[in-house]
This record gives structure tokens, sequence and C-alpha cells, in this order.
């Protein structure tokens, strides 16, 4: 791979020595991540391509009835060679400890990018556990907004995913499934995408002398990025979008805020042990 073009924007050596583990799908993220001279990805998931997902994902008719994770582990190797790629079968949520630390105890960012609610939580209890950065992908109810949720355990991101999304363990717990985003088309998915893929890029590669190496600390606390798609999305009767941005027709769409999450100090996840990094950096 020739990274001339990107050299400036990207610390392509650091990506080099880097792991990260995809949970779900991200199938254009993983690939894109590849490009940008990731050295190491691990793929989690044990679904297979059916016949809606060259509709709306990265993958062709050639690839249906295949894991999912082989059709997207073939496509970084045309990529990248360079990027060494692991596919685990596996459903995340059964894998027990003493495994995750030996699957997982080398990586440096998890992406959760499935909509199954058990293995975002699991997600978020083994990456706090283990100390390591989290990113967490999601789309609204019909794809018509989405969001991305990072964590970094040694920076001012003091809110975990459960902290921020408390409501939907309440729910969970209740019996409430999730909203499904049925009707998002791929456009919506890159879109998510290629925001989740710059934090990405900015988690890893942080404290580098360019723009993505300085992502992360001139986002500080905000770790809560919500992106409008459809023009007309609103959270319940509310437009956060508006709130933030103003009523102006130049508020139309594919815009994003980022928001500060809001810890819990009783988060049975992290006991709010994150809050006094914010405190003194903001001493």
């Amino acid at each position: 791979m020739n990274y001339d073009r990107i050299k400036d924007t990207v610390n392509v050596n650091l990506m080099q020595q880097s792991h990260v583990t995809i949970v779900g799908g991200a199938f254009q993220l993983a690939c894109d991540l590849a490009r940008c001279g990731m050295g190491s990805i691990t793929l989690v998931d044990f679904d297979t391509v059916d016949k809606t997902n060259p509709a709306r994902q990265d993958f062709d008719n050639q690839d249906i009835n295949r894991l999912k994770i082989q059709a997207t582990a073939d496509t970084i190797r045309r990529i990248n060679p360079q990027t060494e790629v692991t596919c685990l079968a596996r459903d995340f949520c059964s894998i027990t400890p003493s495994e995750f630390d030996e699957l997982f105890g080398h990586t440096d960012l998890f992406i959760m990018a499935t909509d199954f609610f058990p293995a975002q939580a699991r997600g978020n209890t083994e990456a706090i556990r283990l100390n390591k950065p989290a990113l967490y992908i999601g789309m609204y109810a019909g794809a018509r907004a989405g969001e991305i949720i990072y964590h970094v355990p040694d920076s001012s991101t003091a809110a975990c995913y459960r902290c921020i999304c408390s409501s939907r363990y309440k729910a969970f717990q209740n019996g409430i499934a999730a909203t499904p985003s049925s009707g998002g088309t791929i456009f919506d998915l890159h879109l998510i995408d290629a925001i989740a893929g710059q934090i990405a890029l900015g988690i890893l590669t942080r404290g580098s002398e360019n723009r993505m190496g300085r992502l992360i600390e001139q986002l500080g606390d905000r770790n809560l990025i919500q992106v409008k798609i459809d023009p007309e999305y609103r959270m319940g009767q509310k437009d956060i979008f508006a709130k933030y941005l103003g009523d102006s027709s130049a508020n139309f769409s594919f815009t994003s805020i980022a928001l500060q999450g809001g810890y819990e100090k009783d988060c049975p996840d992290c006991q709010g042990k994150f809050a006094d990094k914010v405190n003194n950096n903001h001493a």
C-alpha cells in the first residue's frame, strides 16, 4: 500500500502497530481501516449473508450463504494484504471470561457494530475490565438518525456506554425490544460508518501531530455523537438538532452534534470511576 496521500492526516506507522476488534457488521468500516494501514483486525460474528444484505450492506450476490466475516476478510486482504485478519464465527456473548482475555486481551480498540443489545452490554463490561477503549455504533428507528458513542479510559470521557444508555438497559430489563433500523439504505450506513471510522482513527492514533491524532483531544468530554439523516427526524417530540444547531433552514440534514455523555456515579459497570479524570482535566 502506498500511503503518501494520507500520511499527513493519519499516523500510518501507529496504525500498522494497532489491533482492532469489530463485533457485528461494519463491513465498509473494517475495509476502510485497512486502507488506512490497520495492522490487524479481529472480526467476530456468526451471521451469514442473506438475500437482503446486498441491498443495504457491502456484500454482493456471490457472498450469499457465506459467513459475513469471511466475505469481509477476503475483501480486506485484497485491499491491503499487510493487514492481518482473524475471523471468529462465534456468539460474542457466549465467549467465556478466560477465552475473552486470550482472544481479545491484545486489542487496542473494541468496535461494537451490532444492534443486539446484550452484545453491546457485554462489550462495555469487558472493555472496562480490560481498561480498553470502545466505540459503539447505532442506528435509530428507520435509520433516520444514528449515533456513535465512545469511551477512552485514560481521557476525559467519563461516561461509559451504560452511563449514557442507561434507559436502554432499563428497557431491556423490562422486556422492551429495541426499535429496528429497517429502512436504512447503504448510504445511511456508510454515513454513520464514515464518522465512526474517523473516531476510531482518532482513538488509535491519539496524540499524533496531525488532524486525526488531535481529534479526541478536540472532542474533550463529548463522547456521544448523534447524526441526523432524515431532515424530519425528531427524538420523540423533540428536535434535538435544532436545540443545538438552531432552527434555520440551513440546519437541514447530514449534520452531527457532539454531546457530553452524562456519567452515573452508581453505574453498575464503571461505578463512575472515570469521573475523577474529567474533574482533574477541568481543574
